[in-house]
């Protein structure tokens, strides 16, 4: 039983610490000339909706500022803001961000992480496009919002 555990964490503590230990760099990509076929599963339809005050600073977090986290801040694979900058995937015209190569290669190939579900309407929005604060009660995990106003009305 102890293996099985073992082998089943294994995996997920070297993704976490390759993805954790990279300092951020700029990369421009190329789209690869055909997408990935994935099925349409994106943790942002997972999350609950909770309310939330305004954010402040602290622990070395920015307060929300107009335009929301700056997204190269952000690891759009983890959906985890990292403080510091990040890879840049620049993917048909857009841009994304990424903590480590591993998530570079998961922006250019997998739809999945360039997309999410904006809290308040549900709709599928593109991250790069998208207005980006702290997940309620988190100081890392983020959401992505289609504007700012719909960001404003969540948590209201």
């Amino acid at each position: 039983m102890k293996k099985v555990i073992f082998y089943c964490l294994a995996p997920v503590v070297l993704l976490v610490a390759s993805c954790s230990g990279e300092e951020g760099h700029h990369v421009q990509t190329q789209p690869d000339a055909v997408e990935a076929n994935l099925p349409e599963n994106n943790t942002a339809s997972h999350m609950h909706a909770t309310k939330v005050a305004d954010q402040e600073t602290n622990a070395g977090i920015p307060a929300l500022a107009e335009g929301g986290l700056p997204k190269e801040l952000v690891c759009m694979v983890n959906n985890a803001y990292m403080g510091k900058d990040q890879f840049l995937v620049e993917f048909e015209g857009k841009q994304y961000y990424g903590c480590c190569e591993m998530c570079v290669k998961t922006i250019q190939n997998e739809r999945q992480v360039r997309v999410a579900l904006d809290p308040f309407t549900g709709k599928e929005i593109d991250k790069a496009n998208a207005f980006i604060a702290l997940k309620p009660g988190s100081n890392s995990d983020v959401l992505y919002f289609e504007t700012e106003e719909n960001y404003r009305k969540f948590i209201d």
